[in-house]
């Protein structure tokens, strides 16, 4: 079954050589007790450990049921040492952290058992040994005997061939260590059990053969065995491999035994995570204010071809009065808007221009496009009923001509509306940048709203419009204003007395609306604002008196969107002459470079807080898992004797960094909510921005994971030395 041919091995410690083994041949029988004699320093340890696959020969041969294993691989070693042999040292070389039972499963989880059956074999062996009421103390909490007793349950629990015993009772006083060598005696009736010792007396009472090793040789060999090669029997392996619950099993038992260092540890590690977390909670916060400054920046400056523009930087340095913004009133006031006429420019639009835009809208790129408005001249006229010597007529208080020249009649510029009858744009435009204050906003398509600016004022010429007299009152009422006042819409040229009013549409004001107080630019700042609904029903059932596109506004996804669609609009002007080219309008242009500038700035100081942060914590949990390692030397080499894989003893303080990754990651998040909510307080009472900074649960996973990857990357150098470790040596660590 086992023999040894000519075997030979050497230690070389400098220029110092030892040879522990000179060309030592043994053969053994299948069943017997074989006990190894000799002085120390005499070889006896060493030819265990080759036998057992822990060290290996220079010269010679091991031979395991007829097959050789010079040519064995590390994968090879691994799978004898679990399948076929049983280690029994002198010094019991528990796991300290795993209890009985769980040390007793280690060598069957190694070899692919499954848990229910480990569990059901370790419970036997331990009752054979007759620690059934014990499998679940701890190796410190047994005595000497108790412990060594575990060994041998540990050493038969998966059904090896051979027992290898190195001192079994060497640690142990007389009379236990007499128990445990009956203990031995009986497993030998049907294993081979080669036992080491210097005790001849012992020796001769308990085995069946007695081998005499002096100075690295055989000098005498009580019961020789001739190995005959009839009784072959061939020779198979079992792969070997440590599961992934095995690992954690025994990581966490040992962060249980060093709770308080695992703690700080992960308490250290998450200081970085802590920050990050911080620093992206306030980005966080930031990129909200800048992404809805974006969005309203967007919707009240869109891309606009106008038949009318005008310079945006003028108007953004008009100032206001020195009244109070926003107020809580229930009433409105009048300015003149006539200064913003001097500014205008023409447009020429056509129907070329218009196919070439809505390609890109349609074709080219849609995705770069949140939306599209397209303003059309109209023949129309807003009527309204008024006295006339105790008669009542409808006469127009606005009108527009498809004919009629842009200057008389602005409408939308830069974005926005002047004038006094407008289409609102679809989709969240009016929700981001608007507060109805008084009544509803319109859900009928012969609905409209009034709107007022941040002071609560309206135009004196839309206050004529609605029927008031600016310079006899200066309070406006909503409540007189909604669903009280009336006007009817008129498709075609009006003429009074003339003209049918039957024909017009009636509207109702539904509500008044005011810019939200954290928007800067208005979608329109004058008059009624009306929903597509009414555009799409005039369309339909007036084709005669809708115009030409006099307006076009595209709305970007943005800021890289638009610098693309500028870029697709400044194509079409190129070989054009200056009276053919036709212009954009980009308001939004002017707070690209601060926008981008804010977004770089947070940006930079992400990355290098974080470098810095990921710098420090894998240094720190590279020295952590270093000393972990020093720590468990030994159980290094006691899972190598039980045949863990080299990438099995990896797994383990892989595994070992995975949860304290993800604790330091889990408290590094925890601690940084709480310390979200005094942060937000100090900024609301520095700034008035509440709650600015908000760490999504999308960032607290995030990071979260990058901890546990960080902890696992910083632990690879640590673990590949844990797993190069000779197990010879890790056996020998005290």
């Amino acid at each position: 079954m086992l023999e040894i041919k000519n075997i030979s091995k050497s230690y070389h410690v400098g220029t110092f050589n030892q040879q522990a083994l000179k060309k030592v041949s043994l053969a053994f029988r299948e069943t017997e007790f074989v006990s190894v004699l000799g002085p120390s320093g005499c070889g006896k340890t060493t030819l265990l450990n080759m036998i057992g696959g822990l060290d290996h020969f220079d010269e010679g041969d091991l031979i395991i049921n007829g097959k050789s294993t010079k040519d064995f691989t590390d994968r090879e070693w691994d799978m004898y040492r679990n399948n076929s042999i049983g280690f029994i040292f002198q010094s019991h070389n528990l796991i300290p952290h795993l209890s009985v039972l769980q040390n007793v499963e280690m060598g069957m989880s190694l070899s692919g058992m499954s848990a229910a059956e480990a569990k059901e074999r370790a419970m036997e062996v331990l009752d054979q040994v007759g620690l059934a009421d014990h499998v679940n103390k701890r190796p410190t909490q047994l005595s000497g005997g108790q412990s060594q007793r575990v060994a041998v349950a540990r050493a038969i629990a998966n059904y090896p061939d051979v027992i290898l015993a190195d001192e079994p009772t060497g640690s142990l006083d007389t009379e236990t260590g007499k128990q445990i060598m009956d203990l031995i005696k009986e497993i030998a009736k049907d294993k081979l059990v080669i036992m080491v010792t210097h005790d001849g007396e012992m020796a001769r009472e308990y085995a069946s053969r007695i081998i005499k090793l002096k100075d690295g040789e055989t000098i005498d060999d009580s019961n020789p065995y001739a190995f005959d090669t009839d009784e072959k029997s061939g020779f198979s392996l079992k792969k070997t491999a440590m599961d992934f619950r095995t690992a954690v099993v025994s990581s966490i038992n040992n962060i249980k035994t060093k709770l308080g260092r695992t703690v700080l540890t992960a308490f250290a590690g998450s200081i970085g995570i802590i920050g990050i977390a911080l620093i992206l909670s306030l980005s966080n916060g930031l990129s909200e204010e800048i992404d809805y400054f974006e969005q309203e920046t967007m919707a009240g400056f869109p891309i606009s071809v106008t038949g009318s523009r005008f310079d945006f930087e003028k108007l953004r340095e008009m100032s206001e009065e020195d009244i109070p913004e926003y107020p809580d009133t229930d009433y409105a006031t009048a300015f003149d808007q006539d200064r913003f006429k001097a500014l205008l420019e023409p447009n020429i639009i056509t129907d070329d221009y218009v196919n070439y835009v809505d390609d890109y809208v349609e074709n080219i790129a849609p995705e770069n496009v949140a939306g599209v408005k397209y303003g059309r001249k109209m023949n129309v006229s807003l009527l309204k009923e008024q006295d006339f010597n105790g008669s009542s007529a409808y006469v127009p208080v606005h009108s527009e001509s498809i004919d009629e020249e842009e200057d008389q009649n602005p409408g939308t510029v830069m974005g926005f509306s002047q004038s006094f009858f407008t289409l609102l744009p679809d989709g969240d435009v009016m929700d981001n940048n608007y507060d109805v204050i008084y009544g509803e906003f319109p859900d009928q398509k012969n609905e409209v709203v009034l709107v007022v600016d941040s002071y609560n004022r309206i135009y004196e010429s839309t206050l004529q419009r609605l029927g008031y007299d600016p310079e006899s009152q200066d309070r406006f009422y909503f409540s007189e204003i909604v669903n009280n006042i009336e006007f009817k819409l008129f498709m075609g040229e009006y003429s009074v007395g003339v003209s049918d009013v039957s024909e017009a549409v009636d509207i109702t004001i539904s509500g008044i609306v005011r810019p939200r107080e954290d928007t800067e630019v208005s979608v329109f700042s004058n008059g009624l604002g009306y929903t597509s609904a009414l555009m799409d029903d005039l369309y339909e059932n007036y084709p005669d008196d809708v115009g030409e596109v006099s307006s076009i506004h595209i709305y970007p996804t943005n800021f890289d969107a638009k610098q693309d669609i500028r870029e697709y609009l400044d194509e079409y002007n190129e070989g054009l002459s200056d009276e053919e080219r036709i212009e954009y309008i980009d308001q939004a242009a002017t707070f690209t470079a601060m926008v981008g500038g804010i977004i770089d700035t947070i940006s930079i100081v992400l990355i290098a807080f974080a470098a810095i942060s990921l710098v420090v914590s894998s240094i720190m949990i590279a020295i952590i898992t270093y000393i972990s390692v020093i720590e468990r030397t030994k159980e290094i080499g006691v899972l190598r004797a039980l045949g863990a894989r080299k990438k099995d003893i990896s797994r383990v303080f892989n595994t070992e960094n995975l949860i304290i990754g993800f604790v330091a990651g889990l408290v590094g998040i925890s601690i940084a909510r709480l310390l979200i909510i005094p942060a937000n307080m100090i900024i609301e009472n520095l700034s008035d921005m509440a709650n600015v900074a908000k760490l999504s649960w999308y960032h607290s996973g995030l990071l979260i994971v990058i901890s546990i990857v960080l902890a696992f990357v910083a632990g690879l150098i640590p673990a590949r030395m844990a797993a190069n470790k000779d197990p010879v040596e890790a056996l020998r660590t005290e």
